[in-house]
């Protein structure tokens, strides 16, 4: 295995300015630069990460928690993330959370006990007084994802959802729907409050109010969408447009209905929220609101960075956009009658 002395011998320089080089600190002539570079991709030289972190007082490792990593939503997030790390030369460790306080806590623990520079959280809880005062004396910034409530947090990337869902129902609304149908999430979740409260704010310019919607709640699932709409259409078989509370809901959801014998969007109109892979693929494509959660993720570990580089950070705090995304879902209730009269 090579060492730092083949590579100095190699590029023909002291060791010290190798060091400089590999710790990118101090100044070194570009030539010299270019030839050290040369000589550790031809040696294969790695060079020994734990020893430049006890030297510099820095693991150059950032820590992520996300609710549940093993999620096509999250994992998009956390891909956002490593691509900053990794541009800015930094590994990532990434742990759940699962919506648990207790788990978030020990996540979070944890990885400062793993000498993590910074952290990027996305938490469905505050942070526990304990582990704020853990993160306070290890000296650790922390950039918060969709939230802005943990007072000990250096910024916050923050998702439009109310806005977003605001979106969803005045498209259906705008197509002409009036007796629609709202399938929820589990109302313990903060972007479930969010997007109805986004709903209630977007319907009195239409003359309506939440009890005009038949609201459901239940599981982030597929399983849900697909029961919820069995059960809505034995209560009120005369809905005209559901709205899922996320992709997954809305695929179940989209199962049911042609289980029972209605065409989307022809007889029902379907709106989604995430605009996850599986949207666009769905037989009809699923006009969705889509959530850029790979930008989120990527901003917010750029912040960190910057944070960590004693960077002047010009906006601690970003909000990220969503879009609706008109795909094959959704029509005006009247083209029902059009097609079929």
């Amino acid at each position: 295995m090579a060492t730092i002395d083949d590579v100095s011998k190699r590029a023909g320089v002291s060791r010290s300015t190798v060091s400089r080089v590999i710790a990118d600190n101090g100044y070194v002539s570009d030539a010299k630069r270019r030839a050290i570079q040369q000589a550790i991709t031809e040696l294969g030289y790695r060079p020994n990460t734990l020893a430049q972190a006890l030297r510099s007082n820095r693991s150059n490792m950032i820590g992520s928690v996300v609710v549940d990593v093993g999620t096509p939503f999250y994992a998009d997030m956390v891909g956002g993330i490593q691509a900053a790390c990794r541009k800015a030369g930094k590994s990532l460790v990434v742990s759940s959370g699962f919506a648990s306080q207790e788990e978030e806590s020990r996540a979070i623990i944890e990885l400062v006990d793993r000498s993590c520079d910074g952290l990027v959280l996305y938490l469905e809880h505050p942070i526990r007084g304990d582990v704020v005062a853990i993160l306070r004396q290890a000296s650790i910034p922390v950039v918060v994802i969709g939230s802005n409530e943990n007072a000990i947090a250096s910024g916050a990337v923050l998702i439009d959802n109310a806005g977003g869902a605001a979106l969803a129902v005045q498209h259906v609304l705008d197509l002409g729907h009036r007796n629609i149908a709202y399938l929820s999430g589990q109302l313990e979740y903060r972007d479930t409050r969010s997007r109805l409260a986004g709903i209630e704010a977007a319907l009195p310019v239409y003359g309506l109010s939440l009890s005009d919607l038949h609201i459901v709640h239940g599981q982030y699932s597929e399983k849900f969408g697909f029961a919820a709409i069995a059960d809505m259409l034995a209560s009120h078989p005369g809905i005209t447009a559901v709205l899922a509370g996320d992709d997954d809901i809305a695929a179940g959801a989209l199962l049911a209905l042609k289980h029972h014998g209605r065409r989307v969007p022809e007889d029902v109109t379907l709106v989604g929220f995430d605009d996850n892979f599986h949207a666009r693929h769905l037989t009809p494509a699923l006009t969705t609101i889509r959530q850029p959660v790979f930008d989120a993720g990527r901003s917010a570990a750029e912040m960190l960075v910057a944070i960590l580089g004693s960077q002047a950070v010009t906006e601690n705090e970003i909000i990220v956009p969503t879009y609706l995304v008109e795909r094959a879902t959704a029509a005006p209730p009247a083209q029902r009658e059009r097609r079929t009269g």
